[in-house]
């Protein structure tokens, strides 16, 4: 799945499901995104959360919009120079 949305920016998902695990953080076309270990915290207010994770060889960052109700996710290759 990360692969697919490698290098597509910022792309709209649905929620995890309620029998995903907690590593879930959104699906996409049905299917869970998982994330690894969080590596930073962008952002935390009552408006918009925006944590970066570590997933195998790629980044993934999850934003999730409270004002509109929607969440997103951006998914990069990592760059381990």
């Amino acid at each position: 799945m990360l692969s697919e949305l490698s290098g597509e920016g910022w792309v709209f998902v649905d929620p995890p499901e309620q029998t995903d695990s907690a590593s879930v953080v959104g699906r996409y076309e049905g299917e869970p995104i998982k994330a690894g270990v969080r590596t930073e915290k962008i952002a935390d207010t009552s408006e918009v959360l925006h944590q970066k994770y570590r997933t195998g060889s790629y980044n993934l960052e999850v934003k999730i919009d409270f004002d509109i109700g929607r969440g997103q996710v951006r998914v990069e290759e990592a760059n381990d120079s």
